[in-house]
């Protein structure tokens, strides 16, 4: 996990930056809201729906966690409860913010758990609302881009498998993003489909670099 990514706003390269929430952050999660004004488009609203409800259940099962001490906030916590803890199992959240002045402070969240054979199983994957309204803004690319991240993050620790479930309304996105014929209501990511991740990552960066030495 580089901790920076590019991702679009209004058409140009921008730098996000992802790490591990802290627990101030993940209590904001639990605020998230909808819109005042919902698009026409039933899917996007949907969408938005989903991601108010992931945001409090990530708040609400991170802090489950916290309460047993099975939390982590950095990548070297992380590492270090991996040494000492060879089969524990360990909750996070990623936060995904924007590096630029923003009126969006939070781009995307995503809850994990570290399982205790060292596979990650990402349970929720978000946009903020308002990153899905593109009405403030228009950022694209950020779901990709963490997903990116976490494969990042999944070959950082040496985790072979990293699995997931995929809902009615996302399942398709997961079978374009991860080169997946047919996605149904869950996903693997190792191997081939990992490789492929990590290949895009280092696309999408390249070709920001190379329109930042062009402008």
């Amino acid at each position: 996990m580089s901790g920076r990514f590019p991702v679009k706003v209004n058409g140009q390269w921008r730098e996000a930056e992802i790490s591990f929430a802290s627990e101030r952050e993940v209590k904001r999660l639990a605020y998230w809201r909808l819109p005042r004004t919902l698009p026409s488009d039933a899917l996007a609203v949907r969408k938005m729906f989903d991601a108010v409800e992931f945001a409090r259940l990530a708040s609400n099962r991170w802090h489950y966690y916290h309460l047993d001490g099975a939390t982590v906030k950095s990548l070297d916590d992380l590492e270090r409860v991996i040494r000492e803890h060879p089969c524990a199992e360990v909750a996070m959240v990623l936060i995904a913010r924007p590096t630029w002045r923003s009126p969006i402070p939070a781009l995307g969240i995503a809850y994990l758990r570290r399982t205790w054979c060292n596979h990650l199983f990402l349970e929720f994957l978000a946009l903020h609302p308002q990153v899905l309204l593109r009405r403030r803004e228009q950022v694209s690319s950020v779901g990709s881009a963490m997903l990116h991240q976490i494969v990042a993050l999944a070959e950082q620790i040496n985790a072979p498998c990293i699995w997931g479930e995929a809902t009615e309304g996302s399942h398709e996105w997961y079978e374009e993003r991860l080169a997946i014929a047919e996605v149904r209501d869950h996903f693997f990511i190792e191997e081939d489909v990992m490789e492929h991740c990590l290949n895009e990552m280092h696309r999408t960066q390249e070709e920001m670099l190379a329109r930042r030495g062009t402008t």
